[in-house]
């Protein structure tokens, strides 16, 4: 994973978590999914694959750091 969180196939570039930056993953594609998961079997991301001609999948987060949530950390 690059240095964005994005891994790169067949074209198109997939979008999985910025604090995954520089993991190693496995992407397994088959005929309509695409699933990333990391070195020990979780699923990190799981996609269909899109349409011809689309060349970023986002993750479905807004960009930017994670939300607060009020809470302390315990």
């Amino acid at each position: 994973m690059n240095t964005s969180g994005t891994i790169r196939l067949d074209s198109v570039t997939y979008k999985v978590d910025t604090h995954r930056a520089f993991e190693q993953v496995l992407a397994v594609s088959t005929d309509d999914q695409i699933i990333i998961t990391d070195l020990l079997g979780e699923v990190l991301a799981q996609y269909t694959r899109p349409a011809p001609g689309i060349t970023y999948v986002g993750n479905g987060r807004p960009s930017g750091p994670r939300p607060k949530t009020g809470q302390m950390s315990p």
